[in-house]
């Protein structure tokens, strides 16, 4: 179990954190935010793997937009017939992407004088599509367009800490989330963490590992702090997201890591503080969630069972 001191010690720790970061508040600028990982355009143009054409216009929004929203680890996109005659088979309750398909059609008429000319009808038609990670029997053969060296030195004393909350943890090409259905963090592979301005590539890793540890804990059977109902899902989701980023500085705090502290969590909070109407006042009582979340996984971690 956590002894007084350590309690005691870990407050100081949050109370200094959540103050560096009210502090920078107003001097960070949202702008100047530099994605830990590889963005969706990094990754590729979304393409279809049976045709091997790339989708253009507002077909790459529209697929992009569903790819982030849905965290598809692909940029790969075909039809349902088209997955068929590749061998594939859409999975089960899976649900496709609309886009449009859009085919210029050259017709002859007669003009108000009598003579030939050719016309250009536009054809729009309506096509649905499925990601290739909604289905079975494929493999990908493409590779995304980013860098290739694992620029992540993994921390022996953090990786042990995490591997003892039992939490499940998925390292893919994709986006990192905490699936609260399934009970599982999604990780993006090491290799897509980068280096940004002002730190390492190292340190972004975990800082996000640690944001979405941070989430996991507020499932019903932990801490359920994911189902308080609050005035609006667009407001309980900003507040989350301030506990969850506040979490992360704590533990990184704890495992002394220089990351993006305090700049990038200020620049986070910042940008979801927004969505709060600016109020500081939810950063307090974030802290104090996130405190509840830090002193969970510290004890979780102490059980001499998982030692």
């Amino acid at each position: 179990m956590t002894t007084s001191k350590q309690k005691l010690s870990n407050h100081d720790i949050h109370t200094e954190v959540t103050d560096q970061i009210i502090a920078l508040l107003d001097k960070v600028n949202i702008d100047d935010y530099q994605s830990p990982f590889t963005a969706l355009a990094a990754q590729g143009l979304p393409m279809n793997p049976t045709t091997n054409n790339y989708y253009n216009g507002i077909n790459i929004l529209a697929l992009w937009l569903n790819q982030l929203t849905k965290n598809y680890s692909s940029n790969e996109w075909a039809t349902f017939k088209q997955w068929k005659d590749k061998g594939a088979k859409i999975k089960k309750g899976e649900k496709g992407s609309r886009i449009i398909f859009y085919k210029p059609l050259i017709k002859t008429e007669e003009n108000e004088s009598g003579k030939s000319e050719e016309v250009v009808i536009p054809m729009l038609r309506l096509y649905t599509v499925f990601n290739a990670t909604q289905v079975d029997g494929y493999e990908s053969k493409l590779r995304p367009s980013i860098h290739n060296d694992d620029l992540v030195e993994r921390n022996g004393i953090i990786d042990a800490f995490c591997k003892a909350t039992h939490a499940d943890i998925r390292h893919v090409q994709g986006m990192a989330f905490y699936n609260l259905d399934e009970d599982y963090i999604q990780m993006p592979d090491t290799h897509l963490f980068l280096e940004t301005k002002d730190y390492k590539a190292t340190q972004h890793y975990y800082a996000t590992l640690f944001h979405e540890l941070t989430h996991w804990t507020g499932a019903k059977h932990r801490l359920d702090r994911l189902n308080t109902t609050r005035e609006s899902k667009t407001k309980a989701y900003a507040f989350e997201e301030l506990v969850a980023e506040l979490g992360s500085a704590f533990l990184c705090a704890k495992f002394n890591i220089e990351q993006s502290l305090p700049d990038n969590h200020a620049i986070y909070i910042k940008s979801w503080l927004e969505d709060l109407k600016n109020d500081k006042n939810h950063i307090f009582k974030a802290a104090a969630q996130a405190s509840k979340a830090f002193e969970y996984l510290d004890e979780l971690t102490m059980k001499p069972e998982v030692i």
